[in-house]
């Protein structure tokens, strides 16, 4: 009887909290057992969640050349243009929220191949409607100097997954640091063919210090040899 009784006891207080639950309650402190045992609950600390999977891209894009620079999107929308233009928005979602929702799909590194390769997935994270159903549907594009419908195509998508890294040619794409260091470069040469020219010049028709000089004495040496005489 006894021995049943003490199993009971045992029972009971295992189920219970060392402090009787009172850690429990708002405004009390729980002791170093309550802390451990929440710890204990909680699992191993400092994992990461895995990234989710992006969803599947449609193969489909509205541009004919895609570039991303500083932020901000440029592109082309046949091969007409001669240049390529900012956009505003696609389809209601601009440059920086399009950014911000391929980033939380697929892998950290390729955020801005998602954008440019698989904008379709980006929408559907993004949780914007107005992404095309099919083929040669039009989507909306706003550019600074109007907005315009333009259609998706596999055509295009096929296009933009391969020049988009390079630039597709787009002049915003070239290296800024490496434009600017090249016209230095320029300037330094004309400005040292413009000083070497002027130099000769100065030189042909009135002399250089040392041809003054080799003068005076060939000079001074005649006169005093006239002298002499």
């Amino acid at each position: 009887m006894w021995y049943l009784l003490s199993l009971l006891l045992v029972a009971i207080c295992a189920a219970q909290t060392t402090d009787g639950g009172r850690g429990e309650l708002p405004g009390m402190r729980k002791d170093i057992f309550d802390q451990m045992k929440d710890a204990k609950n909680k699992g191993p600390t400092g994992q990461t969640a895995k990234r989710p999977e992006c969803p599947k891209s449609d193969q489909l894009s509205p541009f004919r050349a895609f570039c991303i620079v500083q932020g901000q999107i440029y592109v082309k929308i046949n091969d007409t243009e001669e240049k390529c233009r900012r956009i505003v928005s696609i389809g209601g979602a601009n440059a920086s929220a399009l950014f911000e929702a391929s980033r939380t799909c697929g892998a950290v590194g390729e955020w801005k191949r998602r954008v440019a390769e698989e904008l379709s997935a980006v929408y559907f994270v993004g949780g914007w409607e107005e992404w095309p159903k099919s083929d040669g549907e039009p989507v909306e594009i706003e550019f600074e100097d109007g907005n315009v419908s333009v259609p998706i195509t596999p055509e295009n998508y096929e296009v933009i997954k391969e020049c988009w890294a390079r630039g597709c040619g787009c002049e915003q794409a070239a290296n800024p640091k490496m434009k600017a260091i090249l016209i230095s470069l320029l300037a330094i040469c004309v400005f040292g063919i413009g000083s070497d020219g002027v130099k000769l010049v100065w030189e042909k028709f009135f002399g250089t210090k040392k041809d003054k000089e080799k003068k005076e004495k060939k000079e001074k040496k005649e006169k005093k040899e006239k002298k002499e005489k």
